[in-house]
């Protein structure tokens, strides 16, 4: 694989705008990140830093912190085609790049999540049969942990970026979410036997479900310390909202689940009065809404395709600023949460120290 460089410019970008440079720069000088290295840019040579040290300017100068404690995300809404995995990819990602320790679980049968972040790349260009079907063998995923025949650590699968990390989706998800009904504590069997474990050595755990409410999505919310679920600005969503939020509530009121709901806006469309009204009703009227949404654009579609998230794809531009706006207000409102529920994370500190002789097996 190709390394990638970004220029200062570029990575201000990336973080929050162009007044960091100074403060890159000052950390290049104190030898706190790597110096930028010439690269070649088409006929040009530039200059620009790793993607090896990006992560360390995110930890250092980013608007997405480590949590207090380690902290899991359930990705979820019952319709298809508004963002989800879109929005899982970018949290994904640009935690990762802010230096924090990242696992997605893949809940979806249609595999979009593990799509997104480059696992199947190359595999429908291959000419050669034999290659697919070993590394499709090989592929191993939460069925796998639920029928014994493979350690927890056996599942994860490194990516692109050195935090961030993946449990592919795989065929076998449909006869899990069917076994998961043959078993005591059916709810709880993702909390127990996945989470709770992957967040002894994780920062941040994100799960991307499938559209349908099925019984791996119920193990999810069972799972997660907060909701993140799309909005989009059309018609369509915003029927089905009032269903999916009514039963929402009663399924938390009914498991006594105390999870932080988030709520994304997305596809908006600054050409459209019905658009722009059904996200302004959102914001009046959805409690749990944030200010902040992504637009409906060429940009951020591209990003995906790449499996990119916004911020490094297109730095500086309307849909990378954006994103920003909208991670930012997600974390805080994380953030509230985990102080408002656990007041002794305030003070709780997760050491990668601890994580370091499980780490090398997982990469």
């Amino acid at each position: 694989m190709n390394e990638t460089y970004y220029s200062l410019k570029k990575v201000a970008a990336m973080f929050g705008g162009q007044h960091l440079k100074e403060d890159i720069t000052r950390l290049e000088q104190s030898g706190e990140i790597g110096a930028q290295v010439k690269f070649r840019s088409g006929a040009l040579y530039r200059k620009g830093f790793s993607s090896n040290d990006i992560s360390k300017i995110g930890e250092k100068l980013g608007f997405f912190k480590t949590f207090n404690s380690p902290t899991s995300l359930c990705v979820f809404t019952t319709k298809g085609g508004v963002l989800k995995s879109t929005l899982a990819l970018n949290l994904a990602r640009t935690a990762a790049l802010h230096g924090l320790k990242t696992c997605v679980v893949g809940l979806d049968i249609q595999g979009d999540v593990t799509t997104a972040l480059g696992f199947d790349d190359g595999l429908e260009d291959s000419a050669d049969l034999n290659y697919i079907l070993e590394k499709l063998n090989r592929t191993k995923g939460l069925s796998d942990i639920f029928n014994n025949s493979i350690r927890l650590n056996e599942a994860i699968v490194p990516t692109d970026l050195e935090n961030l990390f993946l449990i592919p989706e795989t065929p076998e998800l449909v006869a899990l979410n069917d076994s998961l009904s043959n078993i005591n504590r059916r709810e709880f069997w993702l909390k127990e036997k996945v989470i709770d474990p992957l967040k002894q050595h994780f920062d941040l755990v994100i799960m991307d479900c499938s559209p349908n409410w099925n019984k791996l999505t119920t193990n999810a919310l069972v799972a997660c310390d907060a909701l993140i679920s799309p909005l989009e600005c059309k018609i369509n969503n915003f029927r089905n909202f009032k269903v999916f939020s009514k039963f929402l509530e009663e399924f938390k009121q009914e498991m006594r689940l105390d999870f932080e709901s988030i709520f994304v806006p997305t596809r908006y469309s600054l050409n459209r009065k019905l658009s722009q009204d059904i996200l302004s009703w959102y914001r009046e009227n959805v409690d749990g809404c944030i200010d902040g949404a992504i637009r409906e654009g060429v940009s951020g579609e591209e990003a995906t395709a790449l499996n990119k998230s916004f911020i490094e794809h297109c730095p500086g531009k309307p849909a990378s600023n954006e994103i920003i706006e909208v991670l930012s207000e997600v974390h805080r409102r994380i953030e509230e949460s985990i102080s408002r529920r656990t007041p002794e994370a305030a003070s709780w500190q997760y050491s990668r120290n601890q994580a370091n002789p499980q780490e090398s097996s997982w990469r």
